[in-house]
């Protein structure tokens, strides 16, 4: 540990205190003491930190979303970023879900707070988590329809009504019915599913291309099948915009690289904003009443992949 506060010019006890995640130190000289310690392949020993200060650096993050991925993946960064471990559980059926919170299992010994992602929990299941006496943080359900609408009024906008919809397989086929009521048509087979993966893309633009027309435009719930459908489409010789437009409804790195318009703000920083909010009560942190509740607003970034009709 000394020779990591040497390296960044600051105090042991700042280094312990930065590493272990508790208060009194800047989020910025956290991120540089964690950098240089990163750097160093320096690593606190769990074990013994946990025994000395009751601390598990582990979180429970409860979802329904595992098949996108995407706040999952934002919560989980930054989670582990800050050196917790992460505990999942996998409520994807009402089955699951009663029966973890029949047989809630003993998170306090387990874990040093709940991150709830995309469930909407009911005033028992809310009540049973504080019985724990854990810090919860919960981000509900609801965010791909926001974004969905996003997507729909921006390539109504440039002209577009004949519009594919390519959703990951844990989604409903409800969301048809959306696009249908902002103005746009959706034939039955333009709605298609598929694996959250670029090979997951690159199929639904296989489907697409084998059918009698191609539709104008394509809306993905996943931005790697966003940049499946995109390569494929390319290396068949399609023209993206010119002959369809893409448009991603979360951003992940690989697909803003090749020019994808997407709606951002609705996966991976909303699970980042609320990992943040309860890393920030693990450590004890002053509390900006109401500004911390409120998770970054899904947003359209226009990019090359869309263009008029």
């Amino acid at each position: 540990m000394s020779d990591v506060a040497r390296a960044a010019g600051v105090s042991a006890a700042t280094v312990s205190r930065a590493l272990r995640g508790e208060p009194g130190v800047s989020e910025a000289t956290r991120r540089y003491v964690t950098e240089v310690a990163k750097r160093m392949r320096y690593a606190i020993a769990r074990d013994a930190s946990s025994l000395a200060g009751g601390r598990r650096y582990a979180v429970a993050v409860l979802t329904a979303e595992v098949g996108r991925g995407d706040q999952l993946s934002g919560a989980e960064g930054a989670l582990r970023a800050a050196g917790y471990d992460v505990l999942l559980y996998v409520l994807r059926d009402g089955e699951a879900r009663a029966r973890f919170f029949e047989e809630l299992p003993p998170l306090a010994r387990r874990v040093d707070g709940v991150l709830v992602l995309s469930v909407d929990l009911t005033g028992a299941e809310r009540a049973a988590l504080g019985e724990s006496g854990l810090p919860v943080v919960a981000l509900p359900a609801g965010d791909l329809r926001d974004a969905l609408r996003l997507a729909a009024g921006h390539v109504l906008e440039l002209g577009h009504r004949e519009v594919a919809l390519a959703l990951t397989e844990d989604l409903d086929e409800d969301h048809d019915e959306l696009l249908v009521a902002e103005g746009l048509a959706v034939r039955p087979e333009w709605t298609l599913w598929s694996s959250p993966t670029v090979p997951g893309g690159e199929q639904v633009a296989e489907v697409l291309l084998d059918g009698d027309r191609l539709p104008t435009a394509v809306i993905c719930s996943s931005g790697e099948v966003a940049l499946g459908v995109f390569l494929r489409l390319r290396r068949d010789g399609r023209g993206v915009p010119e002959d369809v437009s893409i448009v991603s409804l979360d951003g992940p790195e690989l697909a803003r690289a090749v020019g994808i318009t997407a709606v951002e703000g609705a996966g991976r920083e909303r699970g980042g904003h609320a990992a943040a909010r309860l890393l920030a009560r693990l450590r004890d942190e002053p509390r900006d009443e109401g500004a911390e509740d409120r998770p970054p607003p899904a947003h359209l970034v226009v990019r090359g992949s869309t263009g008029r009709r």
